[in-house]
C-alpha cells in the first residue's frame, strides 16, 4: 500500500504493510509496517508517528524545555497517546508524577500491544493515564505541573471550555518555575500561521523559539515554543539547567551541550519577527 497525506506538502510512504486497523468510538486508528522505517501509526488519515522518526520530535519536545528546569517533579502531557512523550519524561529520576490527558484509551491499549516502551511506561508507578477531552480537564484540575508538554492543540486558536484562551489556562497550570512546551501546528512555510503564533507567544514574559524537525509532519520543518514562568526560558540562555541532562542515556540525538544551537533562529524565521 502507498500512502500519502492530503496536504500541499506530504510525505509519502511506499510499500506500507496494514498490522492493524481499528475503529473507537472516536476515531480511525490504522497502523502499518514499512521496510526501513519501521511502524506508522496514522489517525483519521493523518501520519501520527513513524517509527525511526519519533526521537527527532520527541526529545525535543520533551528535554529542550527541561533544560530550563533544575529539578522538575511533577510533568502533565496533552495528547501524546502514543506515550513517546510519557516516556521521555520518566527517564528523568526528579520526576515523581507524569499525568498523561487523552481522551481514546483505545490508541493507549493499541500501543501497548505493539511498542515495549508503552509497557514499561503504564507500568511505572510515577505515570497517570486521564481518560478525559483535554479541555474539561484543564478546566477543572487544581494540581501545578513543573512541566506541560502540548501534543495536541494550536495553542494560538483554541480557547478554553469557558472561552478563556487556552494559553491562559496552561499559565495557570504551571509552578513558579514552570514550561510549557508546544510545536506550532503548522509547518514554517504556512507563514500566516507561524507569524501569528510567533506574535501571540511573544507577548508572554519568558519565551524562546527553537526550529525543530518533524519528518513525519507536512513540512517537515516546525517551529517549537518554549515558554511559562521559568525565570531562565530565553533565546540567549547558554547554560542548560537540568543537573540530569548529563546523561547519555537520556537520548539518541539531543545533546544538552548544544543548547546555544537549538536556539539559533535562522534569518528566515527571524524575518518573520518584524513583519
Amino acid at each position: 500500500m502507498d500512502f500519502y497525506e492530503n496536504d500541499l506538502i506530504s510525505l509519502y510512504l511506499s510499500k506500507l504493510k496494514e498490522i492493524e486497523s481499528v475503529s473507537s468510538s472516536r476515531q480511525k486508528i490504522q497502523f502499518y509496517l514499512h521496510p526501513f522505517l519501521g511502524k506508522v501509526l496514522i489517525i483519521n488519515g493523518e501520519i501520527q508517528h513513524i517509527e525511526k522518526f519519533q526521537c527527532l520530535y520527541h526529545e525535543m519536545l520533551v528535554h529542550l524545555p527541561l533544560s530550563f528546569i533544575r529539578q522538575p517533579k511533577k510533568a502533565l502531557v496533552i495528547g501524546g497517546g502514543s506515550l513517546f512523550a510519557a516516556s521521555e519524561l520518566l527517564k528523568y529520576y526528579s520526576f515523581e508524577k507524569v499525568d498523561l490527558c487523552d481522551y481514546d484509551p483505545c490508541v493507549i491499549n493499541l500501543m501497548k500491544k505493539y511498542y515495549p516502551h508503552a509497557k514499561s511506561v503504564l507500568n511505572d508507578k510515577r505515570f497517570k493515564y486521564i481518560d478525559d477531552d483535554a479541555k474539561h480537564f484543564l478546566d477543572t484540575n487544581k494540581e501545578k505541573y513543573d512541566v506541560i508538554i502540548n501534543d495536541c492543540f494550536n495553542i494560538v486558536k483554541e480557547d478554553s471550555l469557558t472561552g478563556r484562551p487556552l494559553s491562559d489556562t496552561f499559565l495557570e497550570t504551571l509552578t513558579e518555575d514552570g514550561v510549557c512546551s508546544d510545536v506550532i501546528y503548522r509547518h514554517i512555510f504556512d507563514k500566516d500561521t507561524t507569524v501569528a503564533t510567533l506574535k501571540k507567544m511573544q507577548t508572554y514574559m519568558n519565551v524562546c523559539f527553537s526550529l525543530v524537525a518533524v519528518p513525519e509532519y507536512p513540512g517537515v520543518l516546525h517551529i517549537e515554543v518554549i515558554w511559562g514562568k521559568n525565570k531562565n526560558i530565553s533565546q540567549k540562555e547558554m547554560i542548560c539547567h537540568n543537573k540530569e541532562q548529563k546523561n547519555s542515556h537520556l537520548y539518541q540525538y539531543y545533546n544538552s551541550d548544544m543548547l546555544p544551537y537549538y536556539l539559533y533562529i535562522p534569518p528566515y524565521i527571524e524575518n518573520m519577527f518584524t513583519k
